[in-house]
């Protein structure tokens, strides 16, 4: 008796060595591997590589070193993965059919190196290839008997979820060492996948999901915690209720609907940063002074290129105190005698739109304590900028070098005056200049106005003593 329960135990500790090796062993598994990359080939139209395969029944068939690249009008698209991780369902594999129930992709790096601006490389766009009706999976598939027929062929792509693993995202001009724009720490979850017969694969492709980033880096602007819901369907990419935080506030991209059915893509936004930080996005310096913000914008585009985005918003400022920026010190240096940091200010909306680059400021008035400012004018997204200010304050509080008194007193409305400045440079280093030819001009008209009062008062009294008038 004893040695029939050695004999058992020995019996079952085997099968249990048995099971462990088949279910929980890495096999190395080219064939199945270069099935399963020739079936999404086929499907997405790309030619995608991995270094290595390995096949574990429970887990799935892995994919190391995953790569492919893509060519069209907007640059150059390649995609590098650590790993992809293809979980199948052990009950259809048991029928010698592998369907792919999860894709995980590990630390994914993608990027777009687009051509450079000065000399535009014209690409052709591809050619979008038909796609073969999904296979649909039958209820009854994981309960077939062995003896029943099965689906021929390689691999089923019945895709329920895709999850993307600390991945990178990055842009970049062709030549250029550092990326425009670059996305640090993208988690991405799809849900409900479904592929429906359509004209290419990203047309026919539906999902629906989660997008979660660790760092935005554009410029020398970062922004951190990123999350918001997204929506795939017929070649459309939809981005909502998109949250983020930055140094200047909390930033909400209510929508971004991108269209890839074209090369290069076309988008539409809706953003809105509440409350702004308007002393950091305007250089007020130290101990700012602006009131909170809120900040409006929608856009269309295409591409990358933001000189291909034409946009318009408005910021709205609450109320407050001017700060002793570079700029409102340089026009305190012009004027003279005028003091504005630390005047309190109006409400004020300003509105905006851009085009090719450019920030054009519609005519807005800022209303202190002191004076007005009727500002418009144009900022490049570089820096530069150009605007024109008609400061209009107390006569008593402008004085200005190079211009006569005198001039100033003609042009004096009853105690105030209108002085045109000119500001050229950056928020950082302003340049502000008045435009003593507007002043001249203001002078000249102001003196025929005196003149012809004067012509017509003495004309008066002429007439008064020839017709008795007293």
């Amino acid at each position: 008796m004893r040695k029939i329960v050695w004999l058992g135990g020995g019996l079952v500790a085997l099968l249990g060595v048995l099971v462990a090796v088949v279910f929980l062993v890495d096999f190395d598994s080219p064939r199945l591997g270069k099935a399963l990359l020739d079936e999404v080939s086929a499907q997405t139209g790309l030619h995608i590589e991995a270094d290595g395969f390995r096949l574990n029944l429970v887990r799935g068939l892995r994919l190391d070193g995953v790569r492919f690249a893509s060519d069209g009008p907007s640059g150059r698209l390649t995609v590098q993965a650590a790993g992809l991780l293809a979980e199948h369902r052990l009950a259809p594999l048991l029928h010698r059919r592998v369907e792919i129930d999860r894709i995980v992709v590990y630390q994914p790096r993608i990027e777009l190196v687009t051509p450079p601006e000065e000399a535009p490389v014209a690409r052709p766009a591809p050619v979008a290839k038909p796609v073969a009706a999904p296979t649909a999976v039958p209820a009854s598939a994981a309960s077939q008997a062995p003896g029943e027929p099965t689906v021929p062929g390689g691999p089923l792509l019945a895709v329920d979820r895709i999850w993307v693993r600390d991945g990178t995202l990055a842009t970049r001009v062709e030549g250029a060492e550092a990326p425009d724009v670059e996305i640090r720490g993208l988690n991405v979850e799809l849900r409900d996948l479904a592929l429906e017969d359509a004209p290419s694969a990203l047309q026919g492709l539906h999902a629906g999901g989660d997008l979660h980033t660790g760092e935005i880096l554009l410029g020398g602007l970062r922004a951190t915690e990123g999350s918001g819901k997204l929506r795939l369907a017929e070649g459309h990419f939809r981005l909502e209720e998109f949250g983020l935080k930055l140094p200047q506030g909390r930033f909400l991209l209510g929508e971004f609907d991108a269209d890839l059915n074209r090369d290069p893509f076309a988008y539409r936004l809706a953003l809105r940063v509440d409350p702004l930080d308007a002393n950091a996005v305007l250089a007020a310096g130290p101990g700012g002074g602006f009131g909170p913000g809120i900040l409006s914008f929608g856009a269309t585009g295409t591409g990358t290129e933001t000189r291909d985005m034409s946009g318009d918003g408005a910021l709205a400022l609450a109320a407050g105190r001017l700060p002793g920026s570079p700029l409102f010190t340089a026009i305190e240096t012009v004027l003279g005698r005028a003091a504005l940091k630390g005047s309190a200010y109006e409400p004020v909306t300003v509105p905006f739109r851009i085009r090719e680059d450019r920030l054009h400021v519609s005519p807005f008035e800022l209303r202190t304590s002191l004076l007005s400012l009727g500002i418009s004018g144009w900022a490049d997204l570089a820096g530069p900028m150009d605007l024109k200010i008609a400061v209009r304050a107390p006569r008593d509080a402008v004085t200005l070098a190079r211009v006569p008194g005198e001039v100033l007193d003609l042009v004096a409305d009853e105690g105030w005056v209108t002085v045109p400045l000119r500001v050229v440079g950056t928020l950082e280093s302003p340049r502000v200049t008045a435009d003593r030819e507007a002043l001249e001009a203001q002078g000249r008209r102001a003196a025929r106005t005196v003149v012809r009062q004067q012509v017509e008062r003495g004309v008066s009294r002429v007439l008064g003593k020839l017709f008795g008038h007293h």
